[in-house]
């Protein structure tokens, strides 16, 4: 080892052993360098994780720092500011002069009517209880009734003819047991469950509080089963209503059944909403929805490679993904000019989509639609510049493999990510699929895990049901109720 050892305890060395000193030096060297940069790489690693938010990935909001909400915050406000109303004037918080409100509207047929008389003259002080009034001012207040259960006893009754012959009335079907509970009372345990999301313990305190009944844990697991059961024809004709749609926003999602993963999957429309619960997330879930196979319209995603294999479809990227791609690659410098470039162009190509609907076209002008696609053709041809093959045994860092993967799915993916430009009917984001998946995240903070792929299986089919009910503005309760007394709403072809 050279440590140690003195300037003349060196120069005393032979040939040979000075050249083994060298190598030894140069493999300590080697080793040193390769160590180096595998800190370097996991540093820069560490402050991509450090730097990215909700606003430049797909991490949830609840995961941003006090910092970056205070700057979003900001953001937003410049935004509103810069924002002009009908008038001209900046946009400011809240409710806009001349808009419609949207107040509690006085009943024309109240319940109970209480007269408030005043008992003396104000003026002269001579008693006014004779005197007929008038009505001067009304004024309402909405009260809920004391709650408590309605008990219905039905009696079969038994009658015997002048024959002899005793003939027995019959219950109706949902009268299935001595004490039975009504499909309303299963239609709220269910809401409770599925659309509030409350687990099952505080779902009895919620109905013991609120109607004074005690339900059991069993008896509403069994509430629960039996609305997945009841639900097989929805989910049947909902699939086949879905494969007829011109575009499709699909997305997928985590849960937890035990300490496993299971993947949500959603395949939706702004009409119509599909979730299946399955152990993978790759094609074979698909598959098992049964609407993408085969299907040959619009597949709206962010760009997860299970979706290419459905190769008789078309694809759209959302554009939200790549904005917030771009908006992470361009904090690096080199890369900040073609970056920048293309989301304010993406930007830029949205509006002129919008008003392009607003202005009753089918499509954009075609010298508007040459402008932007020679723009973005330039603008990547700059980002694959900025982009070199890197020196042969060295690997591209974390940025540089970000940038990189990014300029090439913007030169290979051109007709996906340029759909939206070039039909109209394709929306920008996949914002459908990812407002429509939204509510099982918060199931799973409030909820809890699944305890089987079954109830993960259930839970998935009730939620599609209330959520295209909701889209057809049909109350949960309501279509709850209808549900359990074998009528449910289902979906038909337009």
């Amino acid at each position: 080892m050279v440590e140690g050892r003195s300037r003349s305890d060196l120069e005393q060395l032979g040939h040979a052993e000075l050249l083994g000193l060298v190598l030894e030096l140069v493999a300590r060297q080697d080793e040193l360098s390769a160590a180096n940069a595998k800190l370097t790489a996991e540093n820069e690693r560490l402050r991509a994780l450090s730097g990215k938010s909700s606003g430049n990935s797909s991490l949830p909001s609840s995961r941003d720092t006090a910092a970056e909400r205070a700057r979003q915050a900001k953001e937003r406000k410049a935004k509103r500011v810069a924002a002009t109303s009908r008038t001209g004037g900046p946009r400011k918080a809240g409710k806009q002069k001349g808009a419609k409100g949207y107040g509690p509207k006085m009943s024309a047929t109240p319940d109970a009517t209480v007269e408030h008389r005043p008992h003396c003259c104000s003026g002269c002080g001579a008693g006014l209880h004779d005197v007929a009034g008038e009505v001067a001012e009304r004024r309402q207040v909405i009260d809920l009734p004391e709650p408590r259960p309605v008990i219905t006893e039905h009696q079969r009754l038994s009658c015997r003819c002048d024959f002899g012959a005793t003939t027995s009335g019959r219950f109706p079907a949902d009268v299935r047991a001595p004490v039975a509970d009504s499909a309303r009372v299963r239609a709220v345990v269910v809401y409770l469950l599925a659309r509030q999301h409350i687990p099952v313990a505080r779902v009895q305190e919620t109905m013991r509080d609120l109607y004074g009944l005690d339900v059991s844990a069993g008896t509403i697991d069994n509430m629960y089963r039996d609305a997945g059961r009841k639900l097989k024809a929805f989910i049947a004709a909902l699939t086949a209503v879905l494969r007829a749609m011109v575009v499709l926003h699909c997305d997928e999602t985590t849960d937890r059944v035990g300490t496993a993963t299971v993947w949500m999957h959603v395949v939706s429309t702004r009409a119509y909403t599909l979730i299946h619960a399955s152990w993978t997330r790759g094609h074979d879930a698909i598959i098992e929805m049964g609407v993408l196979h085969r299907y040959r319209g619009v597949i709206i995603h962010d760009r997860l490679a299970l979706y290419w294999k459905f190769k008789t479809a078309k694809h759209g990227l959302c554009g939200a993904h790549l904005l917030r791609d771009l908006e992470e690659v361009a904090v690096v410098a080199t890369q900040k000019s073609w970056a920048a470039g293309l989301a304010g162009l993406l930007v830029e190509i949205t509006r002129a989509c919008d008003d392009a609907r607003i202005a009753g076209h089918a499509r954009l002008a075609p010298a508007l639609v040459r402008e932007f696609t020679a723009r973005y053709d330039a603008l990547v041809a700059a980002g694959i510049a900025a982009n070199p093959d890197p020196p042969r045994g060295i690997n591209r860092g974390y940025y540089q493999r970000k940038a990189y993967n990014l300029v090439t799915a913007f030169a290979t993916r051109k007709q996906p990510i340029l759909r939206f430009m070039n039909d109209l009917d394709t929306p920008f984001t996949n914002n459908q699929a990812e407002r429509d998946l939204r509510p099982g995240k918060i199931h799973r903070k409030v909820s809890g895990c699944f305890r089987s792929i079954e109830g993960a299986q259930r839970h998935a089919h009730v939620r599609s049901y209330l959520s295209t009910t909701r889209k057809h503005d049909i109350g949960a309760i309501a279509a709850l109720t209808d549900l359990f007394n074998d009528r449910p709403w289902m979906p038909t072809a337009a």
